[in-house]
């Protein structure tokens, strides 16, 4: 199955892959018949090629290798050292475009002295083709050819650069930073010098680059230190004049410098002094609330009477000291209260000493009381002071603060300025000890040795590839000439049809329908091509099935009516039932084909008036439509309309239903036609459809939507064929079957 066929039942468009192939054995029958054609081409171009071939002087290579790109990786950096790296396309594509440069060839020229070598001196003296011409021509028509302007030394230099980056070829793999320099020369000695030069300017040309570069890169440095300097100056000098204008006296608490940042945290006197306040204050605050409560206490108790039991009372020493007279007291005058009446001068002693100290008692606790008093007032003035104080201080810092703001800002400017300073300091300290230990970062892998022997030219691969192209050549002469010739004449031919796909190929029919299908008849090739063809629109591939099939042809003669018939024939074999429904109004020829009168046959199924008579059992289980009398001239096209109502009424009693319509680029009944049935079958006959007629018809077809099955090749001859044709009727003929 060739690729049409393939495209076909994949659901492709069948001319894309028409379009695209062509059958080996097509390919071969043409070569074949054209033999002679092919051997006198193939030989008037492979012979003088060869001997030019073999007169071609022998060159030699020599080739060195550099590895671009080489930098140490810092052993620290464990991931970089152990991953592999990728290769920089780029950087690699940039380096082989400056060995490729015109200044690395100039250079190399120039260092080699290749001006006065012998190979590049005569390739400058050597006259060019054109010139021979106009000197030639000048001296046929008599005069003098013009004299040639001698070249000076750069311009003989700049033409043996350019001579010489044409014999070398710098590559690299895509995949590694190894480039390989490799000069091709007529002598080994000057190959291997030429590519040793390519790699030693080419290292001297990347060290002086980045020495400069380095140069270059100092030089701007040391322009911007300067302006850089004086910039750091004026903002340090900003920043004192501020401070001392605002009078911002600042005390530095260092700070560890964090991942967070960090550095000298910048705070004023009077910011330590509003600290330092409010500490004491909230220690101040607390003492009074304390002895406030403690105040309190004492009054609560003071109404109370119950002062002699505050601790402050109890604790007091003196208070101690009295309680315990007045209990030695109280024991006297209760002993002595026991012993005397009430009116004893030494009782009325002791009532009175023990009066007397608890008259010292109260007025003790009385002091205490007091002192208390007079502490939660020192307390209190101490806190209103303080108060007062942190109020000013914050007055003062509210000040300092909004001062600060713009001294922050100039500070600011000023770190930023010392950044900037230390960092281009660093970087011309770098670039002056670096300038003068710059290396190319290239090494140099293989040095170009002198090569033993010549490298080429491959005389024996030339010649190869010249008898192979000159082969192709006389294929494809031998191929133009046999597509010159008219009508399709093989099955590959029919499936280089656009959107055509061969069904099978018919034998000439000989002796009449009669003879093949007549009960009894024999069978032969021709019957077995037809029912080849009916088995694959009957049990084929579902892109292939058809119940109401359209037969038609791109022009008249071709057998499309013989066809038709054919396949109601083949159909009847089968013991089913076919009806032929001839469409060719304006000249019906089913009947005639099976030897019969044009007359109505039975009428005795439901017909339509108009659509003329049908005949049965021309042949068996065969009848024939004939949708016009054949005395009816200039006949219209039969309607679809009319079609579907003849296709709905006969379908139910007719295994297949074969339409016989007119040629298609005649006629437009087979294009309107086809959208009543299940595809069409394009009838071709051999030798004498053109392709371009076929695809006309195809294009037609098209234009209708209409569904082709495929094409047929009809009356094709048992002689005179070739490639499978052959082979596929020859197997008839092994079987016992007539081909003709």
């Amino acid at each position: 199955m060739n690729q049409l066929q393939l495209a076909s039942l994949s659901g492709l468009p069948a001319d894309h892959s028409a379009s695209q192939q062509a059958s080996p054995t097509q390919v071969f029958g043409a070569v074949g018949r054209h033999r002679l054609t092919v051997a006198l081409i193939t030989l008037g171009i492979s012979l003088p090629a060869g001997f030019a071939i073999k007169q071609m002087k022998p060159y030699y290579t020599a080739s060195s290798v550099l590895m671009v790109g080489t930098r140490q990786t810092p052993f620290r950096d464990l991931q970089a050292t152990t991953s592999g790296a990728d290769v920089d396309t780029v950087a690699i594509n940039t380096q082989v475009g400056i060995l490729r440069s015109t200044s690395i060839a100039t250079a190399v020229a120039s260092q080699l002295h290749l001006v006065d070598d012998p190979e590049f001196r005569d390739a400058l003296t050597h006259v060019p083709l054109k010139a021979r011409i106009m000197n030639t021509v000048f001296t046929i028509i008599g005069q003098p050819p013009p004299p040639a302007k001698p070249m000076t030394p750069a311009q003989r230099l700049q033409a043996t650069a350019m001579m010489l980056a044409n014999k070398v070829t710098v590559l690299n793999d895509g995949r590694s930073y190894i480039i390989t320099i490799t000069a091709k020369t007529a002598d080994p000695i000057s190959s291997a010098r030429i590519a040793n030069a390519y790699a030693d300017v080419y290292f001297d040309f990347r060290r002086q680059m980045k020495v400069a570069a380095t140069w270059r890169a100092n030089a701007l440095l040391d322009e911007q230190i300067v302006p850089l300097r004086e910039r750091l100056r004026k903002a340090e000098q900003a920043v004192e004049a501020f401070r001392e204008h605002n009078g911002l006296i600042s005390a530095r608490m260092e700070q560890q410098p964090g991942p967070g940042g960090g550095g000298a945290d910048m705070s004023t006197v009077a910011d330590q002094q509003l600290m330092h306040m409010n500490q004491e204050l909230t220690v101040a605050q607390g003492i009074l609330e304390e002895k406030r409560s403690r105040y309190m206490e004492v009054r609560e108790a003071a109404r109370n009477g119950t002062l002699g039991n505050l601790p402050e009372v109890v604790a007091a020493p003196l208070i101690q000291q009295l309680q315990t007279q007045h209990a030695q007291l109280s024991s006297h005058v209760a002993t002595l209260s026991q012993s005397y009446l009430d009116g004893n001068p030494e009782l009325k002693a002791a009532q009175a000493g023990e009066a007397q100290v608890q008259r010292q008692i109260g007025m003790a606790t009385a002091r205490i009381a007091d002192s208390i008093a007079k502490d939660v007032s020192a307390a209190e003035a101490r806190v209103a002071a303080l108060s007062r104080a942190v109020d000013a201080l914050q007055r003062q810092v509210t000040s300092e603060n909004q001062a600060n703001v713009g001294l922050r800002q100039l500070e600011s400017e000023a770190n930023a300025a010392r950044v900037v300073y230390q960092d281009y300091l660093g970087r011309f300290a770098q670039t002056s000890t670096q300038a003068q230990l710059q290396e190319p970062e290239a090494d140099l892998i293989s040095r170009a040795e002198t090569p033993l022997g010549f490298a080429g030219p491959p005389r024996l691969q030339y010649m190869a590839i010249t008898f192979l192209f000159s082969l192709m050549l006389g294929t494809g002469a031998a191929l133009v000439i046999d597509r010159i010739r008219n009508g399709i004449r093989s099955t590959s031919q029919l499936d280089s049809v656009p959107g055509l796909f061969t069904l099978g190929l018919v034998p000439a029919l000989s002796g009449g329908l009669a003879r093949h299908y007549r009960s009894g008849g024999a069978s032969s090739a021709y019957v077995e091509t037809i029912e080849a063809i009916r088995s694959i629109l009957c049990f084929g591939h579902s892109r292939f099935r058809a119940k109401v099939v359209l037969v038609t042809s791109a022009s008249p003669g071709e057998g499309k009516t013989t066809f038709a018939v054919s396949l109601a024939a083949n159909t009847g074999r089968d013991l089913q039932r076919a009806l032929v429904i001839d469409c060719d109004t304006r000249n019906p020829s089913a009947l005639a084909v099976v030897g019969r009168s044009d007359r109505p046959g039975d009428n005795t199924l439901p017909l339509n008036p108009a659509s003329g008579g049908l005949t049965r059992d021309v042949l068996p289980g065969v009848d024939i439509l004939t949708l016009r009398p054949r005395n009816e001239r200039n006949c219209a096209m039969v309607s679809p309309l009319e079609l579907s109502r003849i296709l709905a009424q006969f379908s139910p009693h007719y295994d297949m239903i074969i339409l016989d319509t007119p040629p298609v680029l005649a006629f437009p009944d087979a294009a309107v036609l086809a959208q009543q049935t299940d595809g069409v079958v394009m009838v071709v006959k051999w030798g004498l459809t053109a392709p371009s007629a076929l695809a006309e018809g195809m294009r037609i077809l098209h234009a209708y939507d209409a569904r082709v099955l495929g094409g047929v090749l009809t009356q094709v001859p048992s002689r005179g064929l070739e490639g499978s044709e052959r082979r596929q009727l020859g197997i008839y003929s092994q079987y016992g079957l007539l081909t003709s």
